[in-house]
């Protein structure tokens, strides 16, 4: 709008100034054309004059009759010069005026001065009808030229001063136009800017109030190119920033209340895990102590108690994992070991007081041998072959198996249990998950799968699963050799 009102306003103050010039050359052209008529007529009239003198000499051969061709043989030249000076500034003008002056010339040098010559030999000859004839052309053309001379510049003078009277209406009339327009443009243009300064201004308050509301996913226009376009951006990256904190404290805020809510379900669990073995042990070892039973019964109790005493240490083992996982670090202490031994040791350990699974074995006869912190990987192995035994059918085959694999060394676990369902195997490695495993009366705790994630991971290695046919495949990647992994946090 501005644009559009400073636009009229240069255009109308152009065509006063194109008409002011307008009207000055018109003028100009007057005065010239004003100046050639003139000339143009005065050197007619010579002409007129240089006629009149060679007929003088024509009818009288006299002394005076030839001083008079001579005068005005010499007359003419100061109007011709004065009619080229007038039509200088014109170029077609001015070649008029020079063919003028070039066939003046040539009717008194070819025409004129020859018979006066003749007339003084013989005066009947240039009396002739053939000579005054050419003479009469020759002067009629003159005539003529001189008269289109006068005539162009006046025509052309006329046309210049209808132009610039053209143009100085067209000034007036748009001057008056712009004095009508103006008072109304200013008035659009304050309506305008009023529009362009409020609407945004009210869009920026009411965001401003729904951000105060709570809603962080209000945004400004931020493409616009003046200063509501930097507000606006200002403004979308301070919402942005709040929307990402309200989301940060949102996941906190729900990851304290899963973790409150595993804290609740681990006392229940301790309560329940503990309290079963703990109960175990208390019992036999009353009997032990009060009762003189057979050697067979006495054996047969020391087992059981062997049995809940390793299950509450299992479970102390455990808890004691949590609290490192919780506060992020255990400590690795990596040694060069075969890790065949350590499969066979753990499958044996495992599978050894437990008649009701099938055990078979498939390692190789070759060293597979690894640098890690053996412990720790018993710990691993020992937590999947466990969860075999959890998990599997009375009666079932459970397959033991390590190779080498795309240069790591592999340990694999296969079972016949029933797999894990689709909606629990993204969160079977976090800690204290357990699926139906609960509500199936499996025992357990939910972090041995999430301890084992972290100390393959400190090994640089890799743990996960595959569902196969009848079962599940739980397998362990490790690096072969040399591969020493750092005492880090798992």
């Amino acid at each position: 709008m501005t644009a559009l009102g400073a636009a009229a306003i240069a255009a109308t103050l152009g065509l006063f100034f194109a008409a002011n010039t307008r009207l000055r050359a018109a003028n100009a052209d007057n005065a010239r054309a004003t100046a050639v008529s003139a000339a143009a007529f005065d050197l007619r009239a010579h002409v007129v004059e240089l006629s009149d003198a060679l007929h003088g000499v024509i009818a009288e051969v006299t002394p005076n009759s030839i001083a008079r061709w001579h005068a005005a043989e010499q007359s003419w030249r100061t109007p011709a010069l004065q009619l080229e000076k007038a039509a200088a500034d014109n170029v077609l003008e001015q070649r008029r005026a020079q063919s003028l002056y070039d066939e003046i010339e040539s009717y008194i040098t070819d025409y004129g001065d020859l018979i006066v010559s003749i007339a003084r030999f013989s005066p009947s000859a240039v009396r002739s009808s053939d000579a005054a004839e050419e003479g009469t052309i020759r002067l009629d053309q003159i005539a003529s030229d001189t008269d289109a001379v006068a005539r162009t510049a006046a025509v052309d003078a006329a046309d210049r001063t209808d132009a610039a009277s053209r143009l100085a209406h067209r000034a007036s009339v748009a001057g008056t136009v712009a004095l009508i327009l103006t008072p109304v443009l200013l008035i659009l243009l304050g309506l305008w800017l009023a529009r362009l300064v409020a609407a945004p201004l009210r869009r920026t308050v009411d965001a401003a109030t729904s951000v105060a509301a709570g809603d962080f996913d209000v945004r400004l226009d931020e493409h616009r190119r003046d200063e509501f376009g930097v507000l606006g951006r200002a403004f979308n990256a301070m919402t942005r920033s709040l929307s990402a904190s309200r989301r940060e404290l949102i996941e906190r805020a729900d990851s304290l209340e899963q973790s409150e809510r595993h804290k609740s379900e681990l006392i229940s669990m301790v309560s329940h895990e503990v309290r079963t073995p703990l109960a175990s042990v208390l019992g036999f070892t009353r009997l032990l102590l009060e009762r003189n039973l057979p050697e067979r019964d006495r054996r047969r109790y020391l087992k059981i108690i062997d049995a809940e005493a390793t299950r509450l240490a299992t479970l102390v083992s455990d808890f004691l994992d949590a609290r490192l996982i919780e506060e992020g670090h255990f400590a690795l202490r990596p040694e060069l070991f075969d890790l065949r031994s350590l499969v066979l040791e753990q499958a044996e350990l495992t599978l050894a007081h437990d008649e009701s699974h099938e055990l078979e074995l498939n390692v190789p006869e070759t060293p597979l041998e690894v640098e890690a912190d053996r412990s720790r990987l018993a710990q691993v192995v020992g937590n999947i072959l466990s969860n075999a035994v959890k998990y599997s059918p009375a009666g079932g085959r459970i397959t033991v198996g390590a190779a080498e694999a795309a240069g790591s060394a592999r340990v694999w676990v296969d079972d016949e249990g029933t797999g894990i369902a689709p909606e629990h195997r993204e969160q079977i490695f976090q800690p204290f998950y357990r699926g139906d495993a609960a509500a199936a009366g499996i025992p357990g705790t939910g972090l041995g799968l999430a301890v084992s994630r972290r100390i393959v991971e400190a090994h640089n290695g890799r743990i996960g699963f595959d569902p196969i046919d009848g079962g599940t495949r739980f397998w362990i990647d490790l690096p072969l050799g040399e591969q020493t992994p750092e005492p880090q946090a798992a």
